[in-house]
């Protein structure tokens, strides 16, 4: 039990802390890195892992089928390829911060998705948390004279991976995937990273010999996301096996918090004019919708004496 305890406290630590940080580590590995091939490169190493990992401690058992690897991949196109790409090609220009502060209204927009396709009731109260977390983005992204002057290219690849992930993780509920988390997203990674080498093979940006020009910098980002990244991950499916999935998603609260101060402290990243209001009406945004109920009835039973 003290073990077990000990891994939980040490997995959350891990999601915290690597899931808030890998925002600065994609803009650093992009610096210099094709973002293609970050992508390539750090999904295909990572589901490899995994499925190396899978097959050794003989967890693939049965041998997945042709519909739950197709629902696999459909899933790491929208998550991996659409989701995660547009995030890396964005990050040639858009601060690292600012990508995770409009990448944790998902659960808003998940919600959403889940509503229209899954038909899932939204309370009263989540509408409220997701009113409140996309204007905190709308003004987020508020430059004080116009949005036509925001919306740049990059700013819409950003915009487009948040529909993309929040559909891919939506669908999730209803595609039938490999029951073993690790699997699943061994087949997603390696998919996704393998579209992404086989073009960066196959064209004119073939990254020799313009490997000579990658810096050490953007190396440690790539390393960093493809290995300590990959770990993480597994840290996240430990939780989900052992934690309500209530306290699990708390690090949607926690990692925008992270790359944040990383962004700005760290990597000298500049703060939009309405940061310190934006930033608050994100977060309240996403308690009210994740744990606006629960607070709520524990208020009603105080007043009424339980």
């Amino acid at each position: 039990m003290k073990r077990e305890t000990s891994l939980i406290a040490l997995s959350y630590l891990t999601i915290y802390l690597v899931w808030g940080s890998t925002y600065f580590f994609i803009k650093l590995s992009v610096e210099t890195i094709p973002p293609i091939t970050v992508v390539g490169l750090r999904f295909f190493f990572g589901g490899f892992f995994f499925l190396l990992f899978a097959v050794i401690s003989k967890r693939v058992n049965p041998l997945p089928t042709i519909r739950q690897i197709l629902s696999s991949v459909l899933l790491g196109s929208l998550l991996l390829l659409g989701g995660n790409g547009f995030i890396s090609f964005a990050e040639r220009k858009v601060d690292s911060y600012l990508v995770a502060l409009i990448l944790s209204a998902t659960p808003l927009i998940v919600a959403l998705f889940d509503r229209v396709l899954l038909s899932k009731k939204v309370t009263f109260i989540r509408i409220l948390g997701i009113l409140t977390g996309v204007s905190g983005v709308i003004l987020l992204l508020y430059n004080g004279q116009s949005f036509k002057a925001v919306l740049k290219p990059e700013i819409i690849m950003v915009l487009a991976a948040i529909i993309l992930w929040s559909l891919g993780t939506s669908l999730g509920h209803r595609f039938k995937v490999y029951p073993d988390n690790l699997i699943n997203s061994g087949i997603q990674m390696t998919f996704a990273g393998s579209v992404c080498l086989i073009y960066t093979f196959g064209s004119s940006n073939f990254f020799y010999p313009q490997s000579a020009s990658f810096s050490a910098a953007s190396l440690l980002g790539l390393f960093y996301l493809a290995v300590i990244g990959s770990l993480a991950f597994s840290a996240y499916t430990f939780l989900i096996a052992h934690q309500p999935a209530s306290n699990v998603v708390s690090y949607a609260l926690i990692n925008p918090v992270i790359a944040v101060f990383i962004g700005i402290v760290i990597g000298s990243e500049s703060p939009v004019p309405y940061l310190p209001v934006a930033m608050p009406m994100i977060l309240s945004g996403l308690t009210i919708m994740l744990y606006g109920e629960k607070i709520l009835k524990k208020i009603k039973n105080i007043f009424a004496g339980h």
